[in-house]
């Protein structure tokens, strides 16, 4: 029997001049090719998880919302909230990046998400030589966040693969994060490799004859595989393509549980909104009706301000 396995490494084409699918495309693309579940995780965004939610509605995939963290002072992590407190706090940790950095970019350091990542599943994404300070920082992650820290794999049919995965197997068991198995999807089909490249050049200011190393795709192989592919290039590794399914177990997180919250700091005193709101309307009641409330009018104030309590709109009236 071919191993499940879930994708939990993709960029859409909200990871600009990088992901050359949109993110409908690779729910798809993942329903198709019959992996358990998909993972998008933009870099430094959350923007394409709405139109995956869209089409995994459609297609009944399992889709996993998350982003993929760049750090000015680490490596990268892909990061996927367990929750819905998680996901909250993920949206606040790219704000803050963002809201440090000049339109388009991003600034997050190591301390930002030792302060806002819990409840977060946390995929370590290793340079390409993973050295004694990529291990320290290794510990600090999985000190840091217990049980919580994985290091990704992947088998891009480089030649020099099998050796590479090896030694990531070796760093994941010294330092307690396990190895899971990913593919750095960049497309959902190999078809969009010319789109990729195209992006590629534009990003670094080069031709097509002069990018080289520096094309996203360069073989082809950033593109979804199918379980039995992702079977085939793991065959030593079986157990990092069955913890993908332990990641997705682990974030119960979906856009369903989402609603709109209006913000509650707007007492100028610290009272909670539903008190200020009735304070409010007593005071506005008795300077339009001065010789007292009617009684119709009472029980109409009554009744709506009970109504805006069980709805909890008080702050959206303030």
């Amino acid at each position: 029997m071919t191993p499940a396995y879930a994708e939990l490494q993709c960029v859409s084409n909200y990871s600009f001049l990088e992901g050359a699918s949109h993110a409908g495309e690779l729910v798809g693309q993942a329903a198709l090719l019959g992996l358990s579940a998909i993972g998008i995780a933009d870099r430094n965004s959350v923007a394409g998880v709405v139109r995956a939610h869209i089409a995994a509605r459609e297609t009944g995939m399992r889709l996993v919302v998350g982003a993929r963290l760049d750090l000015m002072d680490g490596a990268s992590l892909v990061a996927y909230p367990a929750d819905r407190e998680a996901w909250g706090r993920l949206c606040r940790l790219i704000t803050l990046g963002r809201r440090r950095a000049p339109k388009g970019a991003c600034e997050l350091y190591r301390r930002d998400v030792r302060a806002y990542g819990r409840d977060m599943q946390l995929i370590a994404l290793p340079p390409e030589h993973p050295g004694a300070a990529y291990a320290a920082e290794l510990d600090g992650w999985v000190e840091t966040f217990p049980g919580s820290v994985w290091l990704a794999a992947s088998h891009l049919l480089r030649g020099d693969d099998a050796r590479r995965i090896a030694r990531l197997a070796d760093l994941a068991a010294a330092r307690g994060a396990p190895l899971v198995a990913t593919n750095d999807v960049a497309m959902h089909d190999a078809s969009r490799r010319p789109l990729a490249d195209t992006l590629a050049c534009v990003r670094e200011g080069v031709t097509i004859d002069e990018a080289g190393a520096r094309l996203v795709a360069r073989n082809g192989e950033r593109r979804l595989k199918s379980p039995a592919e992702m079977a085939a290039l793991f065959g030593g590794w079986p157990e990092a393509l069955a913890r993908t399914l332990e990641i997705v177990e682990r974030c119960s997180f979906s856009l369903d549980e989402l609603r709109y919250e209006y913000p509650d700091e707007i007492s100028p005193d610290g009272r909670p909104p539903q008190e200020l709101l009735e304070a409010l309307t007593a005071e506005g009641a008795k300077v339009r009706y001065p010789a007292g409330l009617p009684a119709r009018v009472r029980e109409q104030i009554e009744h709506e301000i009970e109504l805006i309590g069980e709805l909890g709109y008080a702050p959206y009236f303030l």
